[in-house]
């Protein structure tokens, strides 16, 4: 029994969907319920494509249904516009109509007296009786017409519209039948409005009078098909609408006009075209129908199919772009892959259509092109619907020896109704450029994409001398076309790696003497080998080092660490290497300036990373280094007062050893600081975005000093009044609230978007760096459109792309 349309049949289709061995009478059947199992048929009511949960029988073919409601849908559409039905009803009418014929011909026929002419009638002319001879003329047009065409119908109607014209034509008085020099056997007849003098019947006006009457439509009698039309070898061509359906010759393919649904048509095309067919038994042109039907499903099912490849290679190619891998992984390994999963899974056909899947390094080079252009399309699209934005770029060149410039944006995103962020563009540089080169190449782009220089309210760079030029920077650039107050921001990571990276001579000595530790070691495979084993064999908590990486300053704290807590195992080593630098670890100062210095740094990586982050706001990052530089008051007092539990590894060692520590202590002290120095010079008050605008991160409280005019303040209470938006305000980011209160309160709205939407850092952009570091065998991630697949977090249009395809 077929698993589809339920019949059974000797032969036999098998597949396996999902691990569930299914069977078909036919390919078409088994096409049919794949196209359904996987969702992608469409419903026969709604033409709605997804999941069809219902399905009956109707003339032989399966229809499928969303729901119940669709099936009553379908079936009171096909029932209205039916035209079996429809043709049996004027069949059980034609009879009547028949019987009916003599009564309405004599009923109905017009008889003229009592009219008094006004015409000259010639003696030639023969008078007769009027009523005889309109009932000759009807009733031999009706007999001829029911004799030739045996249509008892078409007589009916012909009587109708010769009976409803009842005439007074004063020409006629006595002489009805107005005979010229030719004979005629039918009057002359006119509209009744054109021959009486009684008033103008429904309002019509004279013009609509001396117009011509509207020719009426033809109507087809033969425009629905009939099963014996198959005995001249036509069927219904299956792309025809039902209520006008075309024939299709089932030996040529020819497709003719709903007009031509007649047998005489039908019958002429096979004598003219297929005179040698013309006597074929009916078997015959069911056997051609059935080869057709065949070819037509296998056409449909290689579209399918070929639709399906198509989506599959898109699917696999954004992947690979997103996970940051080599195009050819598709080819090498995905693909062989595929197909022997699919093969033992699902059968050998399963894998056969697995390897016609489009996967070719050039192909996954295209399809990557062609979803980066689509997410950029989308993108672009938000930033113009946005009315402000903002920037923030980076420049590097640590790729394979490539400048590259990033420029990400921030937008309001009106769909999820929050703001967003995204990359803009990746532009290649040459190795020497200045500060208007970069804006040339960023203001070429910003005029490519129509965006517009007046809505951008934030530029944040890394602080570098062609970023912020006064008159030949990126910014003066900008600020100039911008014509508006540009919210300009150095990056809040890079400051704080500006401050802390500043020690004290002594301080600075031991980091370079433990970086030549760490680069005796980590130099050569087998000493590190022979470390790992000495550490496992002293049973340590850690076994090896990590790679000291100077670039990377954010590791220093935990390199540190690792060389404190192993410093009795690599003084070991070191001394069976016959190395000079084994001397350190005997310095109990030299270890405790160690401890310090791993100390320090692992608070501030810990700084580092909190600063670290997408969606961060000024008042976020800001708050965090305020609370940092409180940490460091209460240090420096602490210190004083010879407490260091604040230093967990340098308190240890402290405690633990005999050494006087007051020159240590004092060198701590000096750091310290120096260091909260540093971090008040780097974060100056004067630059400080938070003040006059802490209204923006909670409105309901009441602020004091505020960068707001006096009709912005009335909106302000007026707002913080509001217990609609107050509910909503603790469920939400402040950016979602100000968003919401875009409609009611525009001014104050625009003011925060202005606030809210500057960068604080150029997290992105280094994110985004590493993301090139991550494999150096990939060189083609440098170009833009893998980059930018690879760090979106939006969606391409696979759908619409399959469909540019077809």
């Amino acid at each position: 029994m077929c698993s589809y349309c339920s019949q059974t049949s000797p032969n036999l289709v098998e597949n396996r969907l999902e691990g569930k061995l299914e069977e078909f009478c036919c390919e078409d059947c088994m096409s049919k319920f794949t196209v359904l199992f996987y969702q992608m048929a469409k419903c026969d009511a709604c033409k709605r494509q997804g999941k069809l949960s219902e399905s009956i029988k109707w003339r032989g073919n399966i229809k499928h249904f969303c729901n119940l409601f669709c099936v009553l849908a379908f079936c009171q559409q096909q029932i209205a516009s039916d035209p079996v039905s429809q043709r049996k009803v004027n069949i059980s009418k034609a009879p009547a109509a028949s019987m009916a014929l003599p009564s309405a011909r004599t009923n109905t026929t017009p008889i003229i007296t009592n009219v008094v002419s006004l015409a000259k009638v010639s003696p030639a002319q023969p008078t007769g009786n009027t009523n005889s001879v309109l009932k000759g003329a009807v009733t031999k047009e009706a007999a001829k017409i029911i004799e030739n065409g045996n249509i008892q119908a078409d007589a009916m109607k012909l009587l109708s519209s010769q009976s409803s014209r009842l005439l007074k034509n004063k020409a006629l008085l006595c002489k009805p039948v107005t005979q010229t020099k030719a004979i005629s056997c039918k009057p002359h007849i006119q509209h009744k409005e054109c021959q009486t003098d009684l008033p103008v019947p429904n309002g019509k006006s004279d013009v609509e009078l001396d117009s011509p009457p509207a020719k009426k439509k033809k109507i087809g009698f033969f425009q629905t098909y009939d099963a014996e039309y198959l005995k001249v070898g036509f069927i219904i061509y299956p792309g025809s609408k039902e209520s006008s359906p075309r024939p299709q010759c089932v030996i040529c393919g020819e497709i003719l006009t709903p007009e031509n649904m007649k047998p005489a048509n039908l019958s002429h095309h096979l004598k003219t075209k297929h005179s040698e067919l013309e006597n074929k038994p009916v078997d015959f042109f069911e056997q051609k129908s059935l080869e057709m039907e065949c070819q037509n499903s296998s056409f449909k099912k290689c579209l399918l199919v070929e639709k399906s490849l198509v989506k599959a290679s898109y699917l696999i190619a954004f992947q690979i772009a997103a996970s940051k891998k080599p195009f050819s992984i598709a080819e090498e390994l995905i693909k062989p892959y595929l197909v022997e999963m699919c093969s033992e899974v699902l059968g050998s056909s399963a894998g056969d259509k697995m390897k016609t899947i489009p996967l070719s390094n050039n192909t996954i080079g295209h399809r990557i092109d062609e979803l980066s252009a689509d997410v950029e399309d989308q993108l672009i699209q938000k930033v113009r619907e946005s009315k402000w934005f903002a920037l923030q770029i980076d420049e590097s060149s640590e790729i394979s020896n490539i400048t590259l410039l990033l420029c990400y944006i921030r937008f309001i995103d009106n769909d999820c109704s929050d703001i967003k962020e995204e990359l803009l563009c990746c532009i290649e540089m040459p190795s020497q450029i200045t500060g208007f080169e970069i804006f040339e190449l960023i203001n070429k782009y910003i005029h490519s994409k129509s965006l517009n220089w007046k809505h951008c309210v934030g530029l944040c760079t890394d602080g570098a001398a062609s970023m912020t030029g006064r008159y030949s920077g990126l910014r003066a650039k900008i600020q100039e076309v911008a014509m508006n107050t540009l919210a300009f921001t150095h990056c809040v990571i890079h400051r704080e790696h500006l401050a802390a990276e500043k020690l004290s001579p002594r301080l600075h000595e031991i980091l370079l003497q433990s970086a030549q530790i760490l680069s005796f070691i980590k130099s050569n495979a087998l000493k590190s080998r022979m470390l790992t084993i000495l550490c496992e064999e002293m049973g340590s908590e850690h076994v090896n080092l990590p790679l000291p990486a100077e670039v990377r300053w954010i590791s220093r704290g935990r390199i540190l660490t690792r060389l404190f807590e192993l410093r009795h195992e690599i003084e070991i080593f070191l001394n069976q290497k016959h190395s000079d630098l084994a001397k350190y670890f005997l310095d109990e100062e030299w270890v405790a300036r160690l401890a310090y210095l791993s100390d320090i740094f692992s608070l501030i990586n810990e700084l580092n990373l909190s600063l670290q982050g997408t969606m961060t706001t000024l008042f976020n990052l800001y708050n965090k280094m305020d609370v940092f530089k409180e940490k460091l008051k209460m240090w420096l007092k602490r210190t004083q007062e010879n407490d260091y539990d604040m230093f967990p590894s340098f308190s240890e060692f402290s405690n633990s050893s005999s050494l006087n520590m007051r020159s240590t202590a004092s060198i701590v002290f000096e750091h310290l600081e120096g260091l909260s120095q540093m971090f008040n010079d780097c974060y100056p008050p004067e630059e400080d975005f938070r003040s006059g605008n802490l209204w923006i991160i909670n409105p309901f409280m009441n602020h004091q000093n505020s960068n707001l005019k006096d009709f912005e303040e009335e909106k302000l209470a007026q707002l913080s009044s509001d217990l609609g938006l107050q509910s909503v305000f603790k469920s939400m980011s402040v950016t979602q609230f100000w968003i919401k209160a875009k409609t009611s309160y525009p001014e104050l709205h625009e003011k925060a978007m202005k606030i809210l939407l500057p960068f604080s850092s150029i997290y992105l952009c280094d994110a985004t760096f590493s993301a090139l570091t991550e494999s150096k065998q990939r060189n083609l991630l440098v170009s833009g459109p893998a980059l930018r697949l690879a760090v979106t977090s939006l969606i391409p249009r696979i759908e619409k792309l399959v469909k540019e395809k077809e």
